[in-house]
């Protein structure tokens, strides 16, 4: 694509937020928001103790590959084939402010198999383009904080707030404040 048609594409998309009383940044948090809650809800239908073998470039002593067993969802590939088509998934939510306070939302429309208990707390956002500049936000935040997302979701052990984590303190989309202060008591003398 050209600088001249992503840079149509961002005037566009933003001259929908903003029309509609909502700025870039706080869509673009919810979108984040959204996304990795989908993938970790794709993550968990998987099975954790599947395994697949990777092989770097690297060669043994005799010339053979060196490979190793890693977790099929801490593996480079499934994770970015996971995110090459989690975007899809943002078709299934609608802008929406509360009734109560008039703040944004996202709202995923069928969770669980039924409609959202929330859809009565909230007044959907009607916009021209059907909520298609919510993949299109996907798709861009995907391709610009990539790196981000695979290393979050290889670590060994995934945070609580990774939703937060990610488009928080890592790709500020959103405001961030650690849920608990990270102490080191090394070196203290005891009292």
């Amino acid at each position: 694509m050209n600088c001249k048609v992503l840079i149509n594409i961002a005037c566009l998309l933003l001259s929908w937020s903003v029309a509609e009383g909502f700025t870039s940044k706080e869509v673009k948090c919810h979108v984040c928001k959204a996304t990795v809650q989908e993938m970790e809800s794709a993550i968990a239908k998987e099975d954790p103790n599947k395994t697949v073998n990777v092989s770097g470039f690297r060669l043994d002593t005799k010339g053979n590959s060196i490979s190793k067993a890693v977790k099929l969802i801490k593996s480079e590939m499934y994770l970015t084939e996971l995110m090459e088509k989690i975007c899809d998934k943002m078709e299934d939510y609608l802008k929406a402010t509360y009734k109560s306070n008039g703040k944004f939302t996202l709202l995923k429309m069928i969770v669980d198999d039924k409609m959202n208990p929330e859809s009565s707390l909230v007044d959907f956002v009607q916009d021209g383009d059907l909520n298609k500049s919510l993949g299109h936000y996907c798709l861009e935040i995907l391709d610009d904080q990539e790196e981000v997302f695979l290393k979050a979701f290889q670590a060994a052990t995934l945070a609580d707030d990774l939703d937060s984590l990610i488009c928080g303190a890592q790709a500020k989309y959103c405001s961030y404040t650690p849920n608990e202060v990270d102490y080191d008591f090394s070196d203290k003398d005891e009292l």
